[in-house]
């Protein structure tokens, strides 16, 4: 095979990536910031119909009305409870809880979700802050930013795309947010969900959220035994332009225990367990893990 051709290139550079992928083994690239990406993700997070990227509205509805209730028993009034949604995408949550009272501020880095959000919190006159932020580099006035919160919430165990010193980095920044007393709810992702074995399938697409195009579409799975890691590579090649993209994303796993000591060094005490709110299949949602903000 000639070594320049467009096929030898796209051979080696695949086959030049670690088979099965590992953690910290390229970039992780999911371009959740990017405004195409993030455009064609906003599509899939508003289709009722999938549980890709959002839930589907009965199961939010499940979830923010077991939330609403957990926060009315504390005696504090809805229009004094200020929640704060980590990973807000748009907005999804925050609407209903925002209809029965609730005060709200987002934080998420996908422009287009945070834009679509600001306009429909608007356009329904409802009281939602989104604020575009990185967890990976929150800034050190976070807590004046957001204003002090009764409650935070961290849905679709997405605190498990982070590395493990990224999450103890920005729990106790986020924690800092929180009257004293106040719950942090964490969906989590139990250790024995995580798939621990390699594999690899393929599809053909005429437009998928990595691509406007038709192309081919080949996903690697691996787990990280070193790193505790489910491993998942996104292959892209486009058939009009030949271009070949790589897009690797990690999911550490942590047990319980590990958790609650994250959650304790930041601050967060008196852990409890919740068995998923909805009970629409470990496919579909995970347990909830709860912890306060410990009094000064």
């Amino acid at each position: 095979m000639n070594p320049s051709s467009p096929i030898d290139q796209i051979l080696r550079k695949m086959g030049g990536a670690p088979h099965p992928p590992r953690a910290h083994a390229g970039p992780q690239q999911i371009p959740w910031s990017d405004p195409a990406f993030s455009a064609r993700m906003l599509e899939v997070h508003l289709d009722p119909t999938t549980h890709m990227a959002s839930r589907q509205p009965e199961v939010i509805q499940k979830h923010t009305d077991w939330l609403a209730a957990h926060l009315r028993a504390t005696g504090r009034p809805a229009d004094q409870t200020h929640i704060l949604d980590v990973g807000c995408g748009p907005g999804l949550y925050q609407f209903p809880l925002a209809e029965q009272g609730f005060r709200n501020t987002g934080i998420d880095f996908a422009p287009e979700a945070l834009t679509w959000a600001r306009q429909e919190a608007q356009r329904r006159g409802l009281d939602c802050t989104f604020l575009e932020m990185d967890l990976t580099a929150l800034p050190d006035d976070l807590p004046r930013q957001v204003g002090p919160v009764d409650a935070i919430t961290f849905w679709f165990g997405e605190f498990h795309s982070f590395r493990r010193e990224q999450a103890r980095d920005f729990l106790p920044r986020l924690a800092a947010c929180l009257r004293p007393g106040g719950t942090f709810f964490l969906e989590y992702q139990p250790w024995d969900l995580f798939v621990q074995e390699d594999a690899t399938e393929w599809s053909w697409e005429q437009q998928s959220v990595f691509c406007d195009t038709p192309h081919l579409w080949l996903q690697e799975f691996g787990w990280d035994a070193q790193e505790c890691a489910e491993v998942h590579v996104h292959w892209i090649l486009d058939l009009d332009s030949g271009k070949l993209d790589r897009y690797q994303q990690c999911h550490f796993a942590w047990t319980e225990e590990e958790l609650v000591a994250a959650l304790r060094d930041a601050g967060l005490v008196d852990p409890m367990f919740h068995e998923p709110i909805a009970q629409a299949g470990e496919e579909f949602e995970f347990p909830v893990l709860t912890v306060r903000r410990a009094a000064p």
